[in-house]
């Protein structure tokens, strides 16, 4: 069962790829405005259109711009204080440390991931709900699979967006810590952070009909900003500071 909506996601997830793709030849963080144009724009027309399956957009929107605001720290203390990673290209202004085009990417990706997690249980939930003796284990499951098919799409992405942004981007171990275990470029706490970020997707939203209470789009990205960047610090911590 397909909503338009999910058309809107396919072609953003496509020219979002597309654009880090460009940034990773062209060198130039520039190109990375016009994806987010598209993104909003595309998004923005699928809401404003009638229809029940819009809510699933409305809140994935809510939802990434929440845990990117809440994340921001946590990137601020990598690249300033802990200074891990280091931007090659200023942005608007300079005292930033994260530029501002990155900043709304990660907005995008946040909406993407959340619709991937709110779609892929509501289809699971038609499927298998129904068929399951008790609607409460049926609910949990469905949510439970969403969650796990939504994490490692997560991890693999933050991997394929890393690597193709470290050329002209960003350079990671800019503090230059001995013993790195990494994936290509991307240190391996990042897509594990990722992992065990949206594998907790159910505690985010909560699920219907359940203990774990439904919880309204913002909260549920306060929850996630706040774990991811937990998540990342530690992963940090037990990767190079105790070595």
């Amino acid at each position: 069962m397909t909503v338009k909506t999910d058309r809107v996601v396919y072609i953003v997830t496509g020219t979002t790829l597309l654009t880090f793709l460009m940034a990773n030849r062209i060198g130039t963080i520039w190109i990375l405005y016009p994806n987010v144009l598209i993104a909003v724009i595309l998004f923005f027309y699928s809401i404003l259109q009638a229809g029940e399956d819009v809510s699933l957009l409305s809140s994935s929107a809510i939802f990434g711009l929440a845990t990117v605001l809440t994340y921001i720290p946590m990137d601020w203390l990598f690249s300033r204080k802990v200074g891990l990673i280091f931007y090659l290209r200023p942005d608007f202004f300079a005292d930033i440390t994260t530029p501002i085009g990155l900043i709304l990417n990660w907005v995008v990706f946040a909406t993407l991931a959340a619709y991937c997690y709110q779609r892929l249980a509501t289809v699971f939930q038609t499927r298998f709900t129904d068929a399951s003796e008790n609607p409460r284990l049926g609910f949990i499951g469905s949510a439970t699979l969403a969650a796990g098919l939504t994490g490692i799409s997560a991890a693999i992405g933050s991997v394929v967006i890393y690597v193709l942004g470290a050329s002209h981007l960003w350079v990671w171990n800019a503090a230059q810590v001995d013993h790195i275990p990494q994936i290509v470029t991307v240190p391996v706490f990042v897509p594990l952070a990722f992992l065990i970020t949206f594998l907790l997707c159910p505690y985010f939203f909560g699920v219907t009909d359940t203990f774990l209470r439904e919880q309204h789009a913002g909260i549920a990205g306060i929850r996630c900003g706040i774990f991811i960047g937990a998540l990342q610090f530690l992963g940090f911590l037990m990767f190079y500071a105790w070595k």
